[in-house]
């Protein structure tokens, strides 16, 4: 692992990630602007707090997509029953 240098609020951290350089810049610029999106939209000025207030964002958001993933894959393996059965010659 190596460490990259990346801003978030106003803080330089070196990063330690196995991804490329330009992986975790991109990661730790949305994490900067939805830190700023969160700024901008509420009386918090606590960094302690936007970075709760982030953190929860991005959960919530990866709930999500987990629910939403597990949907479609849910109804591809549906699909892929009926069209196996339909292969097979089995009508139900």
């Amino acid at each position: 692992m190596k460490g990259v240098n990346v801003q978030i609020m106003g803080q330089s951290l070196i990063v330690a990630s196995d991804a490329g350089d330009d992986w975790v810049k991109s990661v730790a610029e949305t994490v900067d602007e939805r830190i700023k999106a969160i700024r901008a939209g509420t009386q918090t000025v606590s960094s302690i707090n936007l970075a709760i207030l982030a953190a929860l964002n991005f959960a919530d958001e990866l709930e999500h997509l987990r629910r939403e993933h597990r949907e479609l894959v849910d109804r591809i393996e549906a699909m892929n029953k009926r069209l196996s059965a339909a292969i097979d010659g089995d009508p139900s």
